[in-house]
């Protein structure tokens, strides 16, 4: 009704602006609601929709359970008719209508799902908690909060396990609050080794590269009196017999005169008879008479 429904919203608490932004959402959930028409649709899923919607106009539990009706079609609405006379809190409203519509069936494998589920090595703990999670009210929407916390610790990988057990939470939301903390300083930790093997790496590559002295240093040694020297050039180093062939004939013209005055300053002798002053030609008596 109308009304009603006006008079519901003037209590909600605010400023105006707020105010007026929750009246608009709350007529858009009574004139657009999400239906829900009975066992041929997720029943959870749309729980988790009509929630979303009622916690953005913040309407007590009270409230929720007085505009359900509007909510509902066909098999869930002649459900609804035959319950609604016992359904007194929202709550038992939810049990209800999920023993109700629920598939036996999904909700057996989602139980299934949820006692082996295990994270991944590359999922986040945000993805791995909003999962188990979700597995959690697909089992039981009303679960006691300590046993999705007990699923949770469960299923984490052995890396955030022990640290998370030690800080103990309580509460899904605190688990959730420690385990990102745990996983964001481990994985800071893990990426340290990464970086002291490139710096080895880069060590490594200007160890391996040959010694070359730096231009600065070969500058000064050129520039030092002390240690002037030239470099021989290529053309030194190459065969140039013309110049060795005059080189030896320079020599042989030195050494010729020495030569020649020694033999010329012995006496010639007879080879006949051995007596120095005169020729064999010319010699005159035997051999060594």
């Amino acid at each position: 009704p109308r009304g009603t429904t006006d008079k519901t919203l003037s209590v909600v608490p605010g400023s105006s602006f707020t105010s007026h932004l929750q009246q608009t959402i709350a007529d858009e959930i009574i004139k657009k609601p999400t239906y829900f028409r009975g066992s041929k649709e997720d029943v959870h899923d749309w729980l988790e929709k009509l929630e979303q919607r009622f916690t953005m106009v913040k309407w007590s539990d009270e409230q929720k359970l007085q505009y359900i009706s509007i909510h509902l079609q066909d098999d869930a609405q002649r459900w609804w008719t035959q319950a609604s006379s016992v359904i007194k809190t929202w709550s038992s409203f939810i049990e209800a209508v999920t023993q109700a519509f629920g598939s036996t069936k999904a909700q057996q494998l989602a139980f299934e799902k949820l006692k082996w589920y295990k994270q991944t090595v590359n999922q986040s703990i945000t993805q791995y908690s909003d999962t188990i999670l979700e597995l959690c009210k697909k089992v039981d929407v009303a679960m006691p909060d300590s046993l999705k916390l007990k699923y949770l610790m469960t299923g984490i990988k052995d890396s955030l396990k022990v640290h998370v057990a030690l800080q103990d939470p309580k509460t899904t939301a605190v688990f959730v609050l420690i385990a990102r903390k745990v996983e964001d300083t481990l994985s800071l930790t893990s990426s340290t080794p990464d970086i002291n093997s490139d710096h080895l790496t880069i060590n490594a590559v200007a160890h391996s590269q040959p010694f070359t002295r730096p231009f600065i240093q070969q500058q000064s040694f050129r520039k030092s009196p002390q240690h002037t020297f030239q470099q021989p050039s290529r053309q030194q180093f190459r065969p140039n017999y013309p110049n060795t062939t005059q080189m030896e004939n320079q020599q042989i013209r030195h050494y010729a005169p020495s030569r020649y005055s020694f033999y010329n300053q012995q006496p010639f002798s007879c080879y006949k008879c051995g007596t120095p002053g005169h020729y064999a030609r010319n010699c005159t008596r035997t051999h060594f008479e």
